[in-house]
């Protein structure tokens, strides 16, 4: 409600003159008419209690009730099915193991594989070194499974694997990894039936078998390669520094480096692309792995598995050949 011109004309006037025309009662009647009527009392000690019942009512103790059992009933669901999906995965694979088991025998593994319709070129791995090293016999564990796998790639008629762990601990120890990965193939085919491998790393000779004339040309040459974190970062880093050295003395031209080219370098420095990536975590982590030759690979892990087995490695390669590889043109 806006002030009328008399009701204006007179405040102004009193206000000139300093407040004297006009009391302090005849002010606050002159504007008692323009103010807003006053709450009442009955309305504010309804919401004055209102306010203290909902503060410290019994409406937000079972609000509160409420939400602690809802929250208590969702996770009890889900732990159930985690517990029954981990019991699941683990009979399912206890009963493979037990059905499939290789018994040390090449040819049981050729007799799995020989259903499938292909077999990958090239098998790479990840392996975890147990602890970070701490415990006393991580490394002999870890090169006792790295041979493992070399044997059943062997017996499978896979020419190539490559092992990749996090730290490189392997990379240092070549000659030992080389004579464990010999003694294996030695225990599944024999002393003269073995195939010849070779072991390899970035960086290093490459360790052969010694006498490999002698050994049958009807087995495939098994060919093993170990990476690292290492092998991703700085293999790049390294290549681009000689890319541009090479730019700067104007050997090539910028236009001449291309994804091909790289691809051919990376694949020189460290290994090629491999067909198949098996991860014997209970999720696909990859710790590390170098990027760049995994772009078309197919990748692999069992839920909730546990350790390195033979059941996993077979679902692997049930997997690869399942799989339908769709390139852009």
């Amino acid at each position: 409600m806006s002030f009328t011109t008399k009701d204006i004309k007179v405040y102004r006037e009193d206000e000139k003159a300093g407040h004297r025309n006009l009391g302090v009662k005849e002010r606050e009647k002159l504007i008692q008419n323009y103010l807003p009527d006053p709450p009442s009392r009955a309305r504010s000690r309804s919401r004055k209690r209102k306010h203290e019942t909902s503060h410290f009512g019994i409406r937000k103790f079972l609000r509160s009730q409420l939400y602690a059992l809802m929250y208590i009933f969702v996770h009890a669901i889900f732990s159930v099915y985690v517990r029954i999906r981990i019991a699941y995965h683990a009979v399912s694979l206890r009963i493979l193991s037990i059905l499939k088991y290789h018994h040390n025998t090449p040819d049981y593994v050729r007799r799995d594989v020989s259903t499938l319709k292909r077999l990958p070129k090239h098998v790479s791995v990840i392996l975890t070194l147990e602890d970070g090293g701490r415990a006393g016999d991580a490394l002999e564990k870890l090169v006792n499974e790295a041979s493992e796998i070399a044997a059943w790639c062997a017996s499978a008629g896979i020419p190539r694997l490559s092992i990749y762990e996090r730290t490189g601990v392997l990379k240092r120890y070549m000659p030992q990894a080389h004579r464990a990965l010999v003694q294996k193939l030695k225990s599944w085919f024999g002393k003269r039936q073995a195939p010849p491998i070779s072991l390899s790393t970035r960086g290093a000779s490459t360790i052969y078998t010694a006498n490999r004339e002698y050994f049958s040309h009807d087995q495939t040459p098994l060919e093993v390669v170990l990476i690292s974190e290492d092998d991703g970062r700085e293999a790049m880093v390294d290549l681009t520094k000689v890319l541009v050295q090479m730019v700067q003395r104007e050997k090539i031209s910028t236009s001449d480096i291309t994804l091909d080219v790289i691809d051919n370098e990376l694949s020189e420095a460290v290994m090629t692309e491999p067909d198949l990536l098996i991860s014997f975590e209970p999720y696909v982590d990859l710790q590390g792995y170098p990027p760049w030759p995994i772009r078309l690979t197919e990748i692999y892990c069992a839920p909730d598995n546990q350790g390195v087995g033979y059941q996993v490695f077979l679902q692997g390669l049930r997997k690869y050949t399942e799989a339908t590889f769709k390139l852009g043109k």
